[in-house]
Order: C-alpha cells, then structure tokens, then sequence
C-alpha cells in the first residue's frame, strides 16, 4: 500500500508516527511521502515539507506567506495526481489540509483525516467542504462522532491518543516534596500556557490569585510548570520573591500528578490534567479583539474539553472578563478546602477518561484505514 500522509504541525506529526508504526505492523511493504517530521522520517517517512517550515501556517500567516504556501499546495497537488497513491491522511492543521484533501478527492484518492479539526466548536460552516471530499473523519473526542453524523459525514470514533503519553507517576510522594514550597500541605498547580501571548494576559491574574490564596491559607503552595519555548526569566520576574511559588521548568505532567488541584489555562492542558484525574478550575483570557473574534465564530458554550466530553460543567470555567483573581481564589480555596468535592471532582474525571477510550487510538485508526481501502478496491473490482 502507498499513502501520502500530511502533519502540518509538531503536536500531528507525534500522532503521525505512530500512525505510521501501526499501518506498517499490518503492511510492512508499506510506504508513506508527505509532509512532517523527524519523527515520522524515523518511521520510514518519505519527507517532502518539514512541519517546523508550515507551522506558522494560519489564518493570518496565509496573507503573510500567500505566495510561499500557494507553491506548496500546487506542488503537492501535482504529487498527490501523479503518485498513484491508495489513500491520503491528513492531521489536524486544517488550513493546510482542506486544500489537500479536495485535490486528493478530485484525483480520486479516498481521504482519511486523523485527530480532526474542531469544527463543531469553530468555523462549523467548513463540515460542508469536509462533506465533499472526506472518505473517513477519525475522530478522537467521543462527541465528536454525533456531530459529523448529524452532518452527514463518515466518521468512527477511535479514542484518544493522548491516553498513550499519560501515566500515572512511580513516585508522587516524592514529586510532592520535590514540588511544594517548604511549609506546605496543600499543592496547587498553576499552568499559564505555552504562548507568549498567554503569559502576558494570563500569567499576572495567576500570580494575583495566588496572592490572594496564600493570603488566606498559608498551608497553601503553588507550582508552576513552563513550556520549554518559553523565555522563564520573564516568568522568574513576574514572580519575583514569592517563595511560595516554586518555577520548574517543563515537567507538565508530572505537577499534575502531584498537585491536589490545578488553575489552568483552557487548551488541550484540560483534559490531560483529566486523564490523570486532578480536579482543576479553568481560565483564559486574550487580546479584546482576539476573544471577540473567536466568540464570533465559535458554536459551543463551554471551553473545556473534560466539560464538553462530560457534557457539563464539571470544572469551573473563568473566561476573559470573568477571569477575575478574587473569583477564581474564592473557589480554589472552596475546592482545596473540602475532600469530598474534591473526590467528587475526581469520580467525574474518570469518567471523562472512560469515555475517551482504551490505549491503541493509532492502531485502531490503522485497522480502519487498511480494512476501508481494501472494501473500496473491492467496490472498484465488482
């Protein structure tokens, strides 16, 4: 079998290779050319386009880079027609991969899209062009199956793989030490974002929040993970003398395992700090023009993924304007202050990690894809 395979950014290209992995467990003569990264080449990836070149690649940046990104996709669309190719996937990055995808269908190649955009919360209209040219949308978020039904879309549910990066940690007892300022019983984890633009709109109601709970209860320390991108001397001075606030840096994971509850910026940081299963409180806030723009085109009610896969609000949200330090400390303290919310809290986020499957979403999405294109040969040769 001969594929192409599409991963537009880092976060597809680590689901890219095991997708990679597990289509070459049922064919090993397989053979895949696209577009990703070092790891899928590891895979045996034919590399055409680095994903670190077409990262940037979004709304804005395609006014920004219009000439550069249109010489990609008419190359591509030229490979795609003259590849002799039995299947096309595509991975997230949708600005890219809508253009993919219809040239995939007008050259007659069924297109399977792995880890989907979320449409159903942003841009909803675009499921008409996925309608034209999808063979199978692979979905990973369970409600996500309901909404391409509805719109009449293929789709299968094949759980999430994230699931396979989290694990509960050898030794939480000493993450809580390595963690927790001295004088401390109770840990909350405070997680800012990865972007620049987050650690200046949220970062300081974070600090500010902080404030406030250690003000109150003493007994109360925070710790504070920082993506590797991210300049932490800037976080260091925001900071400043607060020894309550212990900085590491990276290790995401890991103070989630060891907190007892979490302040987190809404993003895909939710639900993994929901399959490990630490209650946590929501917040984001942006540039005035940014947040009016996404709530103009979003279709959801909810920012959280553990809400909208529990299908309520299971962990508080404080979006933009309502993401105000003296709210936010007044249900931290609520929460931390009483274990039976706090269980409760954490029976409903093992049912969201319920819902969200069992390990093995590559392979299945792999079994699906070789099971489908070998149906269709045989609707070709009847």
């Amino acid at each position: 079998m001969k594929f192409f395979i599409a991963a537009g950014e880092e976060s597809g290209e680590i689901y890219g290779a095991r997708l990679i992995k597990e289509i070459k467990k049922l064919h090993p003569d397989a053979e895949f050319t696209g577009l990703g990264g070092d790891r899928m080449m590891k895979e045996g990836l034919r590399l055409l386009y680095h994903c670190r070149d077409l990262a940037a690649i979004g709304l804005v940046d395609i006014l920004r880079k219009i000439a550069y990104f249109k010489s990609v996709i008419d190359g591509l669309k030229n490979i795609i027609r003259e590849g002799g190719y039995d299947a096309v996937i595509l991975i997230d990055a949708p600005e890219l991969n809508f253009r993919i995808g219809k040239a995939a269908h007008e050259a007659g190649i069924p297109v399977f899209y792995y880890v989907c955009p979320q449409l159903w919360s942003w841009r909803t209209y675009r499921v008409n062009s996925v309608r034209q040219w999808a063979d199978t949308m692979l979905v990973i978020l369970p409600f996500e199956e309901e909404f391409y039904r509805k719109h009449n879309v293929n789709v299968r549910f094949v759980g999430h793989p994230m699931i396979e990066e989290i694990n509960p940690p050898d030794d939480r007892d000493g993450l809580r030490r390595e963690f927790m300022p001295d004088s401390s019983k109770k840990l909350v984890g405070l997680l800012p974002g990865s972007r620049n633009a987050e650690i200046t709109h949220i970062l300081p109601r974070l600090i500010e929040t902080a404030d406030i709970v250690y003000t109150r209860r003493r007994d109360v320390g925070f710790v504070m993970p920082i993506a590797r991108g991210l300049d932490i001397s800037r976080v260091r001075e925001q900071v400043g003398q607060r020894e309550f606030i212990n900085i590491v840096r990276g290790r995401s994971h890991d103070v989630m395992a060891a907190s007892d509850m979490l302040i987190t910026k809404s993003g895909t940081s939710t639900l993994e700090a929901a399959l490990i299963g630490v209650p946590m409180i929501i917040v984001y806030r942006a540039s005035f023009l940014s947040y009016w723009f996404a709530k103009l085109l979003a279709h959801v009610k909810l920012a959280g993924l553990p809400n909208l896969i529990a299908g309520k609000e299971i962990a508080t949200e404080y979006l933009q304007h309502a993401f105000r330090p003296e709210a936010v400390a007044g249900e931290a303290l609520a929460l931390i202050g009483d274990d039976e919310l706090l269980k409760r809290k954490k029976e409903e986020l093992a049912d969201v990690r319920r819902q969200c499957g069992e390990k093995g979403a590559a392979g299945n999405a792999a079994e699906y894809i070789v099971e489908r294109i070998k149906t269709l040969r045989a609707g070709k040769n009847g």
